[in-house]
């Protein structure tokens, strides 16, 4: 378990609280409204290790390095004086650790506590201030958090605001100097000239050395004629790492204060409203880490417990997987646990407060709960609150969100987290306008895939059979096949021998060698010997393509066929993707191939039952639409207001093809072309996919920017905001945080660029779709849903209702979101032979 270290910068907060807060005093006329500030914010970081960071008030080693150093620092405003020894009392009441050394700055205390402990692998460390100075300090151990804004700030953050990175922001500001400090810099150098020569140069030092080839004759003169004062500053903003401070990471852990010597500070100064909230913060403490106020089981105790819960009007539910235990809580510091042996006779006292619609269920993972409280009613998820707010920065398990959000282990007292993390995540939806897609999506959407998880889908057993019986006659033919080429048997699903047969016997063109140390043989460098007419890969490929489908689907899909209903009832994850997108599992019916002749037949093996059909109603080109509005491409919203086919005019715009005379396989090339350019395929990917020069593809590419320019001007504007934001956002506001976009290793940048591209496009369909089912599953009287698959739904109905419900699934689906969305809609008996239904309008 992660935990922290607080380092908070003393005086530094209190001057900007007290500029909040400048009028605030006791009835005696004793100005506090800088402490009352601190001491709110101090409230938010009472967990793990926290010290405080003072100055001195004395001179130290930047004044004698330069003797005009803060010289035009003017003196703290009269009712703010005071307020420093109140700020120590308050520390002290408190009961927390403070430093300061003779000599040095609380910047340089900061700085040294900071580089010290980053060595703790499981520490995380956070500075709390406003000063630029110690934007420094920024990477990936040490993270700084500006309280009166409120936020972290990133390596974005200091990039957009400077031009450069943590790692060179002190020689910027040894080249602009600190007015606030009488640091002088270079005159006439500003902060976009200076990060501009950094770019340039690299270092401070490698500017002063290659001053002459500073182009701008300004700049260059300045340079040379400022150079001493340069090489001064940097002294002066450098920060001391290595201040002599006594103790360890223990000496900082928080320690229960003296609750009644709290209060009385609290009563002095007359800080009436924080005592109700000091008085239950370390109350908190000791029932959650040591006492935890557990109830003892009996059915009486249940009964009173369950009504303490209804006049709370909510209630909090986990369980335990290892134990079987059932915890319950009202609030953080009241417990209820029931063992395995109870739980059972326990569901009937259970049953009314589940179903009633006053007490709001606070739980982890409804879905999975609701297989064993089926009943269960008027839920908060904190999964799923959590995955509203950051979808795609980290995974949502209990003890990933707990860390995230309050920095606490999980303890046999889990109910008791999930009230204090529901609190923390109710009020971060509500802040980030984030609770709408939580309110009205996600969490309405987990009874919908419960509903079709119960459901599952009929599958025909015989199909599959005959499939993969048909599957190992093909494998067993290709086998033999291969063996005559090599002129030996050998193990054709080893890497290694594989490698060692097609380069070492056979000495065809070898590749790059994989990490492994041997050649490789994956698809790509197959696919090649293929092309060169090497007979023995194109055998091996197959061998590949029929071995999957037969161990990784036919025979895989049999083994999950439920012996009860005969069908197979997936399972969804709705956190596990960084778009929003659902996924599948146990097993995955979203990677069914569509494409292949057996892909499609595997297909047929989902069938409806007798006097049912299946309905699957697919959204068409739904990414394009999508971009078409986002990015207001004219010609693309032009096409399918009209009806017209996009790819047939993207043909023509590259190719010069009229739509009379195009091709399939030129249609082909331009779906290859619309689909690729907008996920951000590079010249190299796209050559591949259509088979032509590099060369060829940027042609290609450059010519299609400028036939939708506005495309190419989104790709730009999604790019440089992911750099700044560290995050693209859907059209509905879902937040999809994007791993690696600063990254200096390119091809982690690249693929992070990419996904700032597509990530909102992603993104938002997969929030279409989502909405979709919602309203489709509130309407559906006559049919189920029994599978969603990225941008399609499948219904299962009676043959009777086909049509209405078609027209049903039209209906919602094409108007989700106020963009003009199409739907394809089929029908047939099973998933594999459908029919198009054209007559719905």
């Amino acid at each position: 378990m992660t935990k922290t270290l607080t380092i908070i910068d003393g005086y530094g907060f209190l001057f900007r609280a007290y500029y909040v807060l400048p009028g605030l005093s006791t009835t005696s006329g004793l100005p506090i409204g800088g402490v009352y500030g601190f001491i709110n914010m101090l409230l938010k970081y009472l967990t793990g290790y926290l010290v405080i960071a003072f100055d001195t008030g004395k001179k130290n080693f930047r004044h004698e390095i330069y003797h005009g150093y803060k010289a035009n620092r003017q003196k703290p405003p009269e009712d703010l004086i005071p307020q420093f020894a109140i700020l120590r009392e308050a520390v002290s009441a408190f009961n927390l650790n403070c430093e300061e050394v003779i000599g040095y700055e609380a910047d340089d205390v900061i700085a040294t506590l900071a580089k010290t402990h980053s060595k703790y692998d499981d520490l995380k460390i956070t500075v709390i201030t406003a000063d630029k100075d110690l934007f420094q300090l920024i990477d990936e151990k040490i993270s700084v958090f500006d309280p009166m804004k409120n936020k972290y700030i990133t390596e974005e953050d200091v990039i957009a605001k400077f031009g450069v990175g943590p790692d060179k922001l002190l020689d910027l500001l040894a080249l602009t100097g600190d007015a606030s400090d009488n640091i002088p810099g270079v005159l006439g150098i500003g902060v976009k000239t200076a990060a501009k020569l950094l770019t340039e140069f690299g270092s401070l030092e490698n500017i002063l050395e290659n001053a002459h080839q500073i182009k701008q004759n300004k700049c260059r003169e300045a340079i040379l004629a400022y150079k001493e004062w340069a090489l001064l500053s940097k002294q002066l903003v450098s920060l001391a790492t290595t201040v002599e401070i006594e103790g360890d990471l223990e000496k900082y852990r928080i320690k229960a204060p003296d609750i009644q010597k709290l209060t009385n500070f609290l009563k002095k100064y007359e800080f009436k409203s924080l005592i109700p909230r000091v008085q239950k913060l370390f109350s908190h403490e000791i029932q959650i880490h040591n006492e935890k106020n557990i109830v003892e089981y009996s059915n009486e105790n249940l009964l009173v417990f369950l009504d303490r819960c209804k006049s709370e009007g909510k209630m909090a539910l986990y369980l335990h997987e290892e134990s079987k235990t059932l915890s319950i809580a009202y609030s953080e510091n009241n417990l209820f646990c029931i063992e395995q042996d109870n739980i059972e006779p326990s569901l009937k006292l259970l049953s009314p407060i589940l179903i009633s619609k006053e007490v709001l269920k606070i739980v982890y993972n409804t879905k999975d709960l609701r297989k064993f409280l089926p009943e269960i009613d008027v839920v908060d998820d904190v999964m799923i609150m959590s995955y509203s707010i950051d979808t795609g920065k980290h995974d949502h398990k209990l003890e990933t969100i707990i860390k995230y959000n309050l920095d606490i282990e999980v303890t046999e007292s889990s109910a008791q987290a999930l009230i204090l993390l529901h609190n923390k995540l109710k009020q971060k939806l509500l802040s980030q306008r984030l609770f709408t897609i939580y309110e009205r999506c996600e969490r309405r959407l987990e009874r919908v895939l419960a509903d079709i998880e119960k459901q599952g889908i009929l599958v025909d057993a015989e199909v599959l059979k005959e499939l993969s019986e048909d599957f190992s006659k093909k494998i067993t033919l290709l086998e033999k096949e291969i063996y005559e080429l090599a002129g030996e048997e050998f193990n054709i699903g080893s890497p290694k021998q594989l490698s060692h047969i097609l380069f070492d016997k056979l000495s065809l063109d070898k590749g790059k060698k994989a990490k492994s140390g041997i050649y490789s043989t994956n698809v790509e460098v197959l696919e090649e010997l293929a092309a060169d007419g090497q007979k023995i890969a194109n055998k091996v490929l197959s061998w590949r393509h029929f071995s999957k489908l037969k161990n990784t689907y036919t025979d895989a899909l049999i083994g999950q066929i439920n012996s009860s209903t005969k069908r197979i009832h997936t399972n969804y994850s709705m956190v596990a993707t960084a778009t929003g997108r659902l996924s599948s599992n146990n097993p995955n019916l979203q990677n069914i191939p569509i494409r292949s002749e057996e892909g499609n037949a595997i297909r047929k093996a989902f069938i409806a039952p007798e006097g049912y059909k299946i309905i699957a109603a697919d959204y068409s080109q739904i990414e394009l639409r999508l971009i078409a509005h986002i990015a207001n491409v004219l010609a693309f919203k032009n096409a399918f207001a009209e009806g017209k086919d996009i790819h047939a005019i993207t043909a023509k715009q590259i190719f010069g093809m009229e739509e009379k005379n195009l091709s399939e396989s030129l249609r082909r090339k331009a779906k290859s072309i619309n689909f690729g350019i907008i996920y951000g395929i590079s010249p190299f990917g796209l050559a591949k996919q259509l088979g032509i020069t590099k060369n060829e593809a940027a042609e290609f590419i450059d010519h299609y920017f400028s036939c939708y320019p506005e495309i190419k001007v989104y790709m730009e504007e999604m790019k440089l905001y992911a750099k700044s934001h560290g995050y693209v956002k859907t059209l509905f506001g879902r937040y999809c945080f994007i791993q690696n976009v600063n990254s200096k290793i390119a091809h982690l940048r690249q693929f992070a660029e990419r996904a700032a591209i597509n990530f909102p496009l992603q993104g938002t369909a997969a929030d279409v779709i989502k909405k979709a089912m919602v309203r489709l599953f509130d309407r559906l009287k006559t049919g189920k849903i029994i599978l969603q698959v990225h941008d399609e739904l499948i219904v299962e109905t009676a043959e009777a209702h086909v049509f209405d419900v078609a027209k049903l699934m039209q209906e919602v689906m094409e108007n989700v979101i106020n963009v003009p969305l199409k739907i394809e809609v089929k029908v047939g008996n099973s998933w594999g032979s459908m029919e198009k239904i054209t007559n719905l309008i």
